[in-house]
């Protein structure tokens, strides 16, 4: 079924609110007088969630997340995420595949079993080497449905790949995932296609809610061997202009907001740290950068890995922009702005004085290292 809709809005992440009352009747005695401290728990501290393990499932779910210098990435979290729709609604495992290098704990992102392959020699396209082992381990355990992240990676064309060797018409582009019905982009993004989830999916951000809770078992099982394929050689990434990259594929980003005047040191620590540049609304309508580099609700929605953010005060408009960044940075003079509070790390100084003093550091440890 096809269905024209407006483009569906990606989930914001949020955090997960706090219930001081419960956590207070969690802790509180079960009756009048002193209550004895529990063997290896401080008074006031959450007991730990048993693991959930599931020893027989009647369905196996294969996840396969991209990750990013060997950690999980928000859609990859996700991913894992819809994988749990899938499985849980046939009693089923999701079997997560990841490089042996992955130092993220699999289990608290929702993984029951877990399987590793060795990172293949410089030069070999992984996904031309990857695929043909996903299908062999699919058939083994008759895996229900394989999943990828459809995202700039990896994971993209590894999906379609194993797709075309398995003979099925993938769901691609999926926004919105149940068990009876996946929601995928089309045309691009102006309709919307509604069908049954078939054997394999590339999923989107935003399309099922990431694993919090009680960790999973995450049962290792064998090493996956990879083969060869000669035939393809990854020469690695092209060297490519941080400032052309759109700005929702950047994996870190410098943006600068009305609290910035020296802007030949912005650009520079741009270039130091190979960041795509951003900017708030008043700085592009000022002219100091272009249009596509506005961020924000009337601009570009971003979700990079880092966010620096310099002299931008945080308009409501632009912190709907940056809601999915993983990290964010904040430098300005006023330690109350909103900004500040978004922040991972926000820092009370003038923009002016940090971007040089950054850019000077930056350059200092590539010439040590």
């Amino acid at each position: 079924m096809i269905r024209r809709s407006a483009r569906r809005p990606r989930r914001e992440a949020g955090v997960v609110r706090r219930d001081p009352r419960s956590e207070r009747e969690s802790d509180a005695p079960p009756q009048a007088g002193p209550a004895a401290p529990t063997p290896g728990r401080t008074p006031g501290q959450r007991p730990e969630l048993a693991p959930v393990i599931i020893d027989q499932p009647e369905a196996i779910v294969i996840a396969v997340p991209d990750l990013d210098r060997g950690r999980l990435t928000a859609l990859d979290r996700d991913l894992i995420g819809a994988a749990r729709v899938l499985a849980d609604a046939r009693r089923g495992a999701v079997l997560v595949v990841a490089p042996s290098d992955c130092a993220d704990d699999l289990g608290s992102a929702g993984a029951d079993r877990v399987v590793r392959y060795a990172t293949p020699a410089m030069g070999t396209y992984l996904p031309a080497v990857l695929a043909p082992a996903l299908i062999g381990l699919a058939d083994r355990l008759t895996a229900s449905h394989l999943l990828f992240a459809d995202g700039p990676a990896a994971g993209g064309d590894l999906g379609r790949r194993v797709a075309a060797r398995l003979g099925v018409r993938p769901a691609v582009h999926v926004t919105s995932l149940t068990a009876g019905e996946a929601v995928c982009r089309a045309d691009p993004g102006r309709c919307e296609i509604v069908r049954a989830p078939p054997r394999v999916l590339l999923i989107e951000a935003g399309c099922a809610e990431a694993v919090t809770g009680a960790p999973h078992q995450a049962k290792p099982l064998s090493e996956l061997v990879l083969g060869r394929e000669p035939a393809i050689i990854d020469l690695g990434p092209v060297q490519v202009d941080r400032s052309a990259v759109p700005l929702v594929e950047a994996e870190l980003i410098v943006s600068a907001g009305a609290g910035v005047s020296d802007w030949a040191a912005f650009h520079r620590l741009a270039s130091e740290l190979g960041a795509a540049e951003g900017a708030s609304r008043v700085v592009c309508d000022l002219g100091h950068l272009a249009r596509d580099r506005q961020i924000g609700a009337s601009g570009a929605v971003v979700e990079p890995r880092g966010y620096l953010a310099f002299g931008i005060s945080g308009a409501p408009q632009h912190l709907q922009g940056i809601a999915r960044c993983e990290r964010v940075v904040a430098v300005n003079a006023d330690p109350h702005a909103p900004m500040m509070q978004r922040a991972d790390l926000a820092i009370v100084a003038d923009a002016q004085q940090v971007m040089p003093a950054l850019t000077d550091l930056i350059g200092r440890e590539k010439r040590r290292a």
